[in-house]
């Protein structure tokens, strides 16, 4: 076996000149990160993870975790796979590591205060320690000022943090103030301040020649891992279990005090933790590790980094430079953003340009028309701006490229409404854009006017009916028709060459209210496909045909692709950046928050009070700008495009992965950038499901969704077939879950169908289930198991999309963990794994509506009525462990007389059973059971090569190969995993050249790819 690659936790991160090196379990990873390239990936260690690196200005990095250090060159780490060799274990634990000043030594802190100073080889050549101390350290770092000033930060588990000298052996401070363990410590680079993190949420900061408390820095809401001084030691910046980044200015006064202010907050990891940060002061980028794998790369100057970030604008200030006087209590009514600035109209019809380029305004023009109820939108691309008002009258301007001048106007009377209370423009063609108007007055025709780009002129107008309690939100085209989005989460579609035909409606789309916004994602002869957001945080993917619909009548019917619920407050408006990623954005309480949902994680936001306000978010050549009103201010925020990339790893899960599951389907067509990609699925303890491709030649994984519709953490999720997947958790949730990846760009799943569950409030957890399907068909049986014992069988039929119960019973009063069916000959067995230790077979042949094809061992419909029955009595059982079976897997004989089972079990033992048919009974038998197959509980096993060979994982992190002869396990081969609560397993086929038969992908506390 090989290891392919690995994601998982990053425990620590730092940045040398160009690179920014980070561990990853007993690796370290090189990357160039402003090309965003994975120069090497190089194991350090045997086994110990990566816990902390430093780097000399020689070029030479130091290594440490556990009880594992070893010193090399970056030469070698950019290119060697390995360097295990240099690897030296120390008799005690390692929290800090430093190189000595003339950087021919270093120094090493144990967890028991104590100083290694060892030569380059880690030879340890002298110790140093604290006379009368006798803590116990969680963390600490070693501080070089000098070739005989060293201090040693000492944070302890229960008494402060301890500054002593190295050399003299002596205490300089005790520093007491903390309520529980210091999880780090920090010294800034002039002596000046110490600053400390602890699991009491607070960051302290202390004088260093005093031993006095400066400031109590609070914000973080979990506790905090790490911090660092930067920018000539004027701000802290510190990573916390809350996910979330944040930075601290240090305000000094005359007095000789110091505060901590915060100033910035950013929220760039998944679930749990960030461990590592650092920052590269030249650029002012940040770069944090966490739990979920990701690197994540942060500008520090984001507001500040071209000095027009954030720019605020009262109503005096425009007066006064542009030499106009505006009315008592006259106000910004509208705004719109574009790539030469922003045209704003007042309340009192003046509509004035703000230059993006000179900074300046100027009045275009005041139109007594928009004095009543004014709405201002605009074409981006062609800088046109539309302005309407409540009385339907309508004026169109048209700028210059960059927005100098006013090369055209329209102004014009839309006789056909009473009034108009909403106009919403969009792009059509290569001559022409949209506009449809809408007017509150329910007998008034939904109005669509073809403008034309050169001269504005009206082209053509469309008059359409509109559905019972329409209301227009968000509007969008292709081909020859137009949908709108409205209220009650709906969409509605007219027809631009028939005005006359009934509009196609979709209704009700997700439980959300308005619709906010409609995008073209894909167009093709044959469908399109469109997202669609919701206010209330959901977003769909929908896919319409052209093509006569029997049911409704219609020329067009849709399918939803995929449908999920974002977890941020107000969904506002999506869409897909250049690099395929999905963007959201909208408002959580009083923050504007712009973020990739993609990977999840925010990529900008802003304190402007709430969606509550008048607001516009606009696209620009180099980003994106933010207008609001906040306080009778205009105010703009210019998003720019990042100067690097905003991940250099996007990692997974932020907890332990609980079951993987790959598409049977090979070779999935995402984007055209993995040739022997293969969806997957993981389904994880943060009641999230994944839905990626990896490649199995380079371990690559793409994350394309992340679906929440789980409520609790996830036991179970698997692919039935190739467009079909099952996931459970607890209080009896299962779900149906349909994949649809014939798209060019990406992969979309929806559930199709909810199990019933046993109570309005369930409390059980689904350990497992099983599907057996009917020949020829896309119906099957489905067996569910409880944790209090109980086994249901259902059966699904497609066409209904609808589960009914036909069997159920209880097996004792124990959890149950594993299920499945095994079909011999012509008989129908269900076969489970509870707590106790015992392999249990039902017969349920006679029991359901089905007979069993001899063949194939699928099922036949034998058009009986389905009534629900009860279980009926076990037919054989016998006990393989001595305690729970945590995995089961089986192969079927040729002959399908027999059946070859293979169990782990909490007793650490492996065990293989047969099932053999006895007229029309079976019988199982103990075939051979290793004890100590793993040194503790083996959590996952799978049967491959018609049940010739073994894979099983554990959770003492090995990965073990068996071999099966006559009946027999034999230990084949084992390799040590770097991920922690190894916990599930699934195993594919390879079709290709390398060698290697099979790909394994194992998962808990991360992920890693092997291939056999």
């Amino acid at each position: 076996m090989k290891d392919v690659s690995h994601y998982g936790p990053a425990l620590c991160v730092k940045f040398h000149n160009d690179y920014v090196l980070a561990g990853f379990g007993p690796f370290i990873h090189v990357y160039e990160y402003r090309s965003n390239t994975l120069i090497n990936r190089c194991r350090v260690f045997h086994n110990n993870k990566v816990h902390g690196i430093s780097i000399s200005s020689e070029d030479k990095i130091l290594a440490y975790g556990a009880r594992s250090v070893s010193v090399v060159k970056l030469e070698d780490i950019l290119k060697k796979e390995s360097l295990v060799n240099l690897e030296r274990i120390n008799s005690d634990w390692i929290t800090g590591g430093e190189f000595s000043f003339d950087k021919s030594q270093i120094y090493l802190l144990t967890c028991y205060n104590k100083v290694l100073i060892c030569d380059l080889n880690c030879e340890v050549l002298s110790r140093k320690s604290l006379s009368g101390e006798r803590s116990i350290l969680y963390s600490g770092i070693i501080k070089v000022f000098g070739p005989e000033k060293v201090y040693v930060n000492a944070g302890t588990v229960m008494g402060g943090v301890i500054v002593w000298d190295l050399f003299s052996e002596t205490k300089i401070h005790n520093l007491l103030g903390h309520e529980g363990s210091i999880f780090y410590v920090n010294l800034s680079d002039d002596g000046r301040f110490v600053a400390s993190c602890s699991d009491d949420r607070s960051i302290r900061l202390w004088d260093l020649h005093t031993g006095k408390e400066l400031s109590v820095g609070w914000s973080h809401t979990a506790r905090i891992w790490n911090l660092k001084f930067f920018d000539n030691d004027t701000k802290l910046i510190s990573v916390s279990e809350d996910c979330t980044c944040r930075i601290w200015n240090i305000i000094e006064s005359p007095e000789n005090t110091a505060e901590l202010s915060i100033s910035n907050v950013y929220e760039v990891h998944l679930i749990k933790s960030i461990w590592g940060v650092d920052v590269k002061e030249d650029d002012m980028i940040a770069v944090t590790s966490g739990n979920d794998g990701r690197l994540k790369l942060i500008d520090l100057l984001q507001l500040k980094r071209y000095g027009d970030e954030e720019m605020s604008f009262s109503l005096d200030y425009i007066s006064r430079q542009c030499d106009i006087v505006f009315r008592k209590n006259e106000s910004i009514k509208g705004f719109q953003g574009f790539s030469f600035g922003v045209i704003i109209v007042t309340s009192s019809g003046k509509i004035l340009q703000f230059s993006d380029a000179s900074k300046q305004w100027k009045l275009l023009l005041t139109d007594e028309k928009f004095v009543s109820y004014p709405i201002i939108n605009g074409i981006q691309k062609q800088n046109i701006a539309v302005l309407s008002n409540s009385k339907s009258d309508i004026l169109l301007v048209k700028f210059s490229r960059d927005g100098a001048d006013v090369i055209g106007t329209k102004e014009f009377h839309v006789d056909e409404l009473s009034k108009t209370n909403n106009c919403l423009p969009t792009e059509y063609n290569d001559h022409s854009f949209l506009l449809a108007l809408q007017s509150p007055n329910p007998r008034d025709k939904f109005l669509c006017l073809e403008i034309c780009l050169e001269n504005l002129n009206i082209i053509t107008k469309h008059c359409f009916d509109k559905p019972d309690n329409f209301s227009s939100s968000c509007l969008t085209s292709f081909q020859n028709y137009i949908l709108v989005g409205a209220r009650f989460s709906t969409v509605v579609i007219f027809n631009l060459l028939d005005d006359s035909e009934e509009p196609f409606t979709i209704r009700r789309l997700n439980p959300g209210d308005t619709t906010t916004s409609i995008q073209l994602v894909e167009d093709k002869d044959e469908f399109s496909v469109f997202s669609v957001t919701n206010r209330d945080g959901y977003y769909s993917f929908i896919e319409l045909t052209k093509g006569h619909c029997e049911h409704s009548g219609s020329q067009l019917s849709y399918k939803v692709l995929h449908s999920n619920k974002m977890m941020k407050g107000f969904l506002e408006g999506a869409f897909f950046n250049s690099n395929g990623e999905y963007i959201t954005y909208g408002f959580k309480s009083s923050l504007f928050y712009l973020y990739n949902e993609t990977n999840c994680y925010e990529l900008a936001s802003e304190v402007c009070g709430g969606a509550h306000r008048l607001w516009k978010f606009n696209a620009i050549d180099d980003g994106h700008i933010l207008m609001y009103i906040k306080a009778s201010r205009f105010h703009l925020r210019k998003i720019y495009n990042p100067i690097v990339p905003e991940t250099l790893e996007n990692g997974i899960h932020g907890r332990e992965i609980r079951d993987i599951s790959v598409c049977p389907r090979t070779n999935a067509n995402t984007n055209g950038t993995l040739e022997n990609g293969h969806i997957f699925c993981t389904a994880s303890e943060d009641t999230t499901i994944k839905l990626g491709c990896f490649n199995s030649k380079t371990g690559k994984v793409q994350n394309f969704w992340t679906l929440r519709k789980h409520v609790s953490g996830l036991q179970r999720c698997q692919f039935i077939n190739e467009r079909l997947l099952i996931s459970a958790s607890a209080r009896e949730e299962l779900f149906l879950w349909e994949l649809n990846d014939k798209y060019d760009n990406r992969p979309y799943m929806t559930i199709r169908q909810t199990l019933p569950t046993s109570t309005d409030n369930p409390d059980l957890r689904i350990m497992d289930f099983d599907v057996k399907f009917l020949s020829q068909s896309g119906d099957f049986i489905l067996a569910t198991v409880y944790s209090d014992s109980t086994i249901k069988i259902w059966f699904y039929k497609e066409e209904e999309n609808k589960f009914e119960m036909i069997m159920q019973g209880r097996y004792k009063t124990c959890c149950i963990f594993n299920v499945a069916f095994i079909s011999l000959k012509d008989q129908l067995f269900v076969v489970i794994s509870p707590t106790d230790g015992y392999l249990v077979v039902y017969n349920i042949t006679e029991y359901v509506p089905f007979g069993v094809d001899v063949i194939t061992g699928g099922l036949l419909d034998n058009k009986l009525e389905s009534s629900v029955l009860d279980l009926p009595a076990p037919v054989s059982q016998a006990q393989v462990h001595q305690s729970g079976i945590k995995s089961l897997d089986y192969a079927v004989d040729p002959t399908r007389s027999s059946a070859v089972i293979l169990t782990g079990g909490d007793d650490n033992g492996l065990g293989l059973s047969h099932l053999e048919l006895d007229d029309t009974n079976a019988v199982l038998k103990i075939s051979d059971f290793i004890a100590s197959a793993a040194s503790s509980t083996i959590t996952s096993g799978m049967l491959i090569n018609g049940g010739e060979e073994a894979i099983t994982t554990s959770v003492d992190q090995v990965i073990r190969a068996w071999n099966i002869t006559a009946g027999k396990l034999t230990l084949a081969d084992k390799k040590r995993t770097t991920v922690a609560d190894t916990g599930s397993l699934d195993i594919i086929s390879n079709h290709d050249d390398t060698g290697f038969d099979k790909t394994l992908l194992t998962g808990g506390v991360g992920l890693s790819i092997w291939r056999k």
